[in-house]
């Protein structure tokens, strides 16, 4: 046997003995392991889908970026070693993932609409845009390392051709593009750009052994796991501490009422509601003074969806059918709207909107109430004669105490309305939270109108907003409800709407004698 054949020979016999002292393939966890590039890229490429999708509905919005953040936040890690283009993504990942969890908790309170200011929304805007350019640019270049690296020819035209699909979809921002055929045909090519990706992924999966994972101290298990809690403690500390304005409140100081005196006296002969009166400011009872009428209008409403009652019915020929109605038991608001007459060479009024709630229905975030005061309602009629004030108050322990409003003045908005689309307009608006302990939570609002032409009624309207669930993501107040949603309950928040209305003249003749 010449040298050759027997040292072939014993190489066949070697890899006789390799093949019997392992009976199998070893399982795909340790081989994904030891040659971390097929899970990695499956994790990268499957985290940018869900980052690029967005569903507005059942707040997937927010739990699908999540997921890919996690995703590419693993993937990168696991290749953060391989050269410094993957390491550069893993960076990017990273400054990524602390803004958009930042951002998931800052969301269960009423300090982001505070930190999310216009400008603060445009440019980060800008720098999410640059930072996944950053993170494109790094994933090509560090493809074409990878490919080198595993003596592969140069095939990144997936990895090019995403960062020119995220330029374009940055044009289209820009330029706030309004039409369907080129979303749908980026969305198109987003998911040829991904397949593509995919493949390059195939192709490299050969190379896999020349990969040198990372070392890593916490496990994807445990990242995962801090991710979440931190999530759901962020989450639960802004529900429970970050969903109401902070009111000063104080005892009501009840010395300077005897300098009003003869004022509330005559204002209670002209029919203003004791249990309004008592609730003015000083300040706003001395406005009154010289008041000539008083109109006044009280109405009590549910803030329940009540109960449906079966009755029986019948008809002019005797026919017996079936009614469903509902039945509220119990009307939990009472909207009162009061209106002074003053002296003056125009005819001016001062008018008041109060709130009581006569059962405490919980109180869990923020109220709002929108005021449309008659010089809005009827413009050409009525004028703006002083300044918005008012105040909230509650009862406990035999103790009264009150606060001014969060945020009390005119505020210009546009709305979608269900009849006439998007209107905008400029109301009163009064922001506020109401204690969870205490009783018969109440407040007002006040202006004052003086008539600019002549036989024009009064109307002023009033819109009570009331928060009935904390259940919200991401958490708005109530007057940020009310100023994009005009009509219905929406959410969280139902809406109770009431009106002063009268006309002058029949104001005057229903006055009593002076």
């Amino acid at each position: 046997m010449r040298e050759h054949e027997r040292e072939s020979a014993r190489d066949d016999a070697f890899e006789a003995l390799l093949a019997q002292s392992v009976a199998e393939l070893p399982p795909e966890e340790i081989v994904a392991d030891v040659t971390p590039w097929r899970r990695a890229m499956n994790r990268i490429l499957f985290g940018m889908a869900l980052c690029a999708i967005t569903l507005n509905f059942w707040c997937l919005n927010y739990i699908l970026p999540a997921i890919g953040t996690v995703l590419l936040l693993l993937g990168f890690r696991a290749l953060r070693r391989e050269n410094r283009w993957l390491g550069g993504c893993f960076a990017v990942t990273v400054i990524r993932a602390v803004y958009f969890f930042a951002t998931l908790v800052l969301n269960t309170t009423i300090l982001q609409s505070a930190v999310f200011t216009p400008a603060v929304t445009a440019a980060l805007t800008v720098i999410n845009a640059v930072l996944l350019l950053a993170l494109y640019f790094c994933f090509w270049r560090g493809l074409l390392a990878v490919q080198k690296k595993a003596d592969l020819p140069a095939q990144t035209g997936g990895a090019l051709a995403l960062i020119v699909w995220y330029a374009l979809v940055c044009v289209l921002a820009a330029v706030h593009y309004t039409g369907w055929i080129v979303p749908i045909a980026m969305l198109v090519g987003y998911g040829c750009i991904l397949r593509s990706l995919c493949r390059l992924s195939g192709a490299l999966d050969e190379a896999g052994y020349a990969i040198a994972p990372g070392p890593v101290r916490v496990t994807d298990r445990c990242l995962v796991l801090v991710l979440a809690a931190v999530l759901l403690i962020g989450g639960a500390l802004g529900y429970l501490f970050g969903g109401s304005y902070r009111m000063d409140w104080q005892p009501v100081d009840t010395s300077a009422q005897a300098q009003t005196e003869a004022i509330r006296q005559r204002l209670l002969d002209l029919g203003f509601p004791e249990a309004v009166l008592n609730d003015l400011t000083p300040e706003d009872i001395a406005a009154c003074d010289g008041a000539l009428r008083v109109v006044a209008e009280v109405e009590d409403y549910p803030v329940n969806d009540g109960r449906n009652v079966l009755w029986e019915a019948c008809n002019e020929e005797n026919e017996r059918y079936y009614v469903q109605d509902t039945v509220f038991d119990v009307k939990e608001l009472r909207l009162t709207g009061v209106a002074v007459q003053l002296p003056g060479e125009r005819e001016t009024w001062m008018v008041f909107h109060h709130f009581l709630w006569t059962t405490d229905p919980g109180f869990y975030g923020t109220e709002a109430i929108q005021i449309r005061p008659a010089y809005r309602s009827i413009p050409e009629g009525w004028s703006a004669a002083g300044d918005v004030t008012g105040r909230v108050l509650y009862d406990r322990g035999g103790q009264t105490f009150a606060a001014p409003y969060a945020s009390l003045g005119a505020r210009t908005f546009t709305a979608n309305t269900i009849l006439w689309g998007e209107q905008t307009n400029t109301d009163l608006f009064a922001a506020f939270s109401l204690p969870r302990h205490g009783e018969h939570a109440r407040g007002y609002v006040a202006y004052s109108t003086t008539e600019a032409l002549d036989g024009n009624i009064l109307s002023s309207g009033e819109y009570y907003v009331h928060q009935q669930t904390w259940l919200q993501y991401p958490v708005v107040t109530a007057m940020e409800k009310r100023l994009t949603a005009a009509w219905g309950d929406t959410g969280a928040f139902r809406t109770v709407q009431d009106v002063l209305q009268f006309d002058p003249v029949d104001a005057a003749a229903e006055a009593p004698p002076q």
